[in-house]
């Protein structure tokens, strides 16, 4: 499956995607039914495989089923007098998969972005150990509906990971200030929204472990000490 037309993008991609078809939907059929049978890492990996191979046809099935009126436009912007795109057909394309929605956006956007398993989230549960005294949190951590890791910690185990994550975040933002390069104004926002609900959080955990004798302690040692395993 290769694209076989002179024209631009996206009416390249239309073409190339009615050249092959029978064999696009026969791979966008498979994927579909290993949705259905809650297969999601198969599901991340064959859209994968078929955005590396053809990355026009790709875009064109995902821009299809997001249903993004931008690519329309685009669209029938190539066609001259005379000429109609196929919208109807590409519209009930998008309705055919549209239970792959999700996940080809998450594709679309590691392929655009250069990103990997974008969009994370975590799924939490809590837990307390009478022997121990030790609250537990339980995380499962998930791209999609794609399962990436999970681990069981007590709450300072699970502060100490997000420290490190806000500390590598100001690292990066440090490197891109120096480099003079610019950050995406819709990204410098959400930044901003995130910070400040992190402030609120932090302050809300403040509230319940605040001690004067613990503030004082070397955090390093704090983090090195095992003890109460």
């Amino acid at each position: 499956m290769s694209d076989s037309t002179d024209a631009d993008p996206p009416r390249r991609w239309v073409e190339a995607f009615y050249d092959s078809e029978r064999e696009v939907r026969s791979v966008l059929d498979d994927v579909r039914e290993a949705h259905l049978l809650g297969e999601y890492d198969e599901v991340r990996d064959r859209l994968r495989a078929l955005a590396e191979a053809e990355t026009g046809i790709f875009q064109l099935v995902a821009l299809t089923v997001l249903d993004l009126e931008g690519f329309y436009d685009d669209l029938d912007d190539q066609y001259d007098d005379g000429e109609s795109p196929p919208t109807e057909e590409l519209r009930a394309l998008g309705d055919e998969y549209g239970r792959l929605a999700d996940d080809l956006e998450l594709v679309f956007t590691e392929r655009v972005n250069g990103l990997q398993n974008p969009m994370p989230a975590l799924k939490c549960g809590f837990g307390y150990s009478n022997s121990t005294n030790l609250p537990r949190l339980d995380y499962d951590l998930y791209s999609g509906d794609v399962a990436l890791c999970e681990f069981v910690h007590p709450p300072s185990q699970s502060l100490r990971l997000a420290r490190s994550i806000v500390a590598s975040t100001g690292e990066l933002l440090r490197r891109v200030e120096e480099n003079d390069d610019t950050i995406a104004e819709a990204e410098r926002e959400r930044l901003a929204a995130v910070c400040r609900s992190l402030r609120e959080d932090v302050a809300e955990v403040d509230e319940f472990v605040a001690d004067d004798e613990v503030a004082e302690a070397d955090p390093s040692d704090v983090y090195d000490d095992w003890s109460f395993y």
